[in-house]
């Protein structure tokens, strides 16, 4: 789990590194690699190609840290109050230190739940690829749009927290060497293989940009069911079932510990809209598309 530009922010407002620069992944330049497709797509045809972002698939951990907490501290809160009334009761003053210690556990709870509430926003955040217009549009956190033009944003690999590395998109500024914005594309790896997956997932993108859909459509085994609709639990069971390569993978239980929290966040969370000077951009062809997929399609 990796939530750098979710809960803490990608550093920007500074120059380009000589580390992002070496690693540049760029737009005209294809990579002798496997490409991935990372179960991210939700929509593709022949103009654009959509798919989510990179806290998609860990959406709820932190609400259910926050679940668990609460139940604790309530447990907690609970006993000590229980034990405090009963010493004063005896006339043990030292009980009322019970009043003094209790609240701060709710402050530990209330501070967990700021950072949950992040997560009760949207279902998700899309990042449409349109071929046609040659743009990149992010759909941000706080609802709005980040439109920026294909062959101007500067891709890379960037470390983060854990031995991590994300695989995202600098917005420059006019000088071209100040980063003033950034989102990341939704794949993540641990280390060097990680990184490497990070680039065939670039890749991926890269070639449908420029060499166009009939150079992916072929990897894509399947499409996310969210674009109108929230994920339901059955989805979620066979997707991370699908990422780990089996239902009979033990680590899929480690998974469906987060997911209460994460049907709680899903069901409070709103479905992004993209505004209509968006989808005016983004019409799909007319008649028959050979290229079309979405999860009505999926096997």
């Amino acid at each position: 789990m990796e939530f750098t530009g979710q809960f803490t922010p990608y550093s920007v407002n500074r120059p380009l590194s000589d580390d992002e620069r070496h690693r540049q992944l760029k737009q005209k330049e294809k990579l002798d690699i496997e490409i991935y497709h990372q179960l991210s797509v939700i929509e593709i045809n022949s103009n654009w190609l959509e798919v989510v972002d990179k806290y998609f698939f860990d959406k709820g951990s932190f609400t259910t840290v926050w679940l668990v907490q609460m139940a604790f501290t309530t447990f907690l809160f609970s006993i000590g109050l229980y034990y405090g009334l009963s010493a004063i009761s005896s006339g043990n003053a030292e009980g009322w230190y019970v009043f003094i210690v209790n609240p701060l556990l709710l402050i530990l709870v209330w501070h967990t739940w700021k950072i949950a509430k992040k997560e009760i926003n949207h279902t998700h955040y899309p990042i449409r690829f349109n071929r046609k217009t040659r743009m990149v549009h992010v759909f941000r956190q706080d609802g709005t749009v980040l439109s920026a033009k294909w062959d101007k944003v500067f891709f890379t690999q960037i470390p983060v927290t854990y031995g991590m590395w994300d695989t995202v998109g600098h917005i420059l500024d006019e000088d071209g060497v100040t980063v003033r914005e950034t989102f990341g594309l939704p794949t993540c790896g641990l280390g060097r293989e990680g990184r490497e997956v990070g680039k065939g997932y670039w890749d991926f993108i890269r070639r449908y940009m420029e060499e166009g859909p009939a150079s992916v459509v072929d990897v894509i085994s399947g499409c996310l069911p969210i674009k109108d609709k929230k994920e339901t639990l059955a989805f979620s069971f066979k997707r991370i079932a699908a990422a780990l390569g089996s239902y009979l993978n033990p680590f899929i239980l480690i998974f469906y510990i987060f997911y209460p929290g994460r049907m709680i966040a899903m069901h409070f969370s709103k479905i992004p809209q993209w505004p209509a000077e968006i989808e005016a951009q983004c019409p799909c062809m007319e008649g028959h598309d050979p290229y079309f997929r979405d999860a009505s399609m999926n096997p």
